[in-house]
């Protein structure tokens, strides 16, 4: 069973740099803006989740037990209270990136001016099969 968690933690490990290595190509083929700004903070997010991630598989293959009032289990907060800011940073550019192409009161007005347009289309229908009768 200590065998599977050590494996897990490696597999873990993998994924992440796999993960990084894909965001940093993505972001290669953007051009500069704010989508390419939010990858720059989920990159960074990430990486002290793999921070995080290295530091735990690395106790567990050296079989390192740590306490919780020992020195070493400091840099786990540490990896994983910058990752949380990190996270907040990259939401707050969502809410930005919304702000910028988020265009739901358009939308509505959009919507509003189609079913004008469409009513005033049956009943030019409407009137020009009168006509015709």
């Amino acid at each position: 069973m200590f065998n599977i968690i050590k494996m897990v933690s490696v597999v873990t490990v993998i994924s992440g740099v796999v993960s990084l290595l894909l965001i940093s190509k993505a972001r290669s083929r953007l051009s500069a803006g704010s989508i390419r700004k939010y990858m720059d903070y989920f990159s960074i997010c990430l990486a002290f989740i793999l921070t995080f991630s290295i530091w735990q598989t690395a106790r567990s293959i050296l079989g390192i037990s740590i306490d919780v009032e020992g020195l070493s289990t400091y840099p786990e907060y540490i990896f994983i209270i910058f990752a949380y800011i990190a996270f907040v940073v990259a939401s707050f550019m969502v809410l930005k990136i919304s702000e910028e192409f988020g265009f739901k009161d358009d939308g509505k007005r959009i919507v509003q001016i189609i079913n004008e347009k469409s009513l005033t289309i049956k009943q030019a229908r409407k009137t020009a099969r009168q006509k015709n009768k």
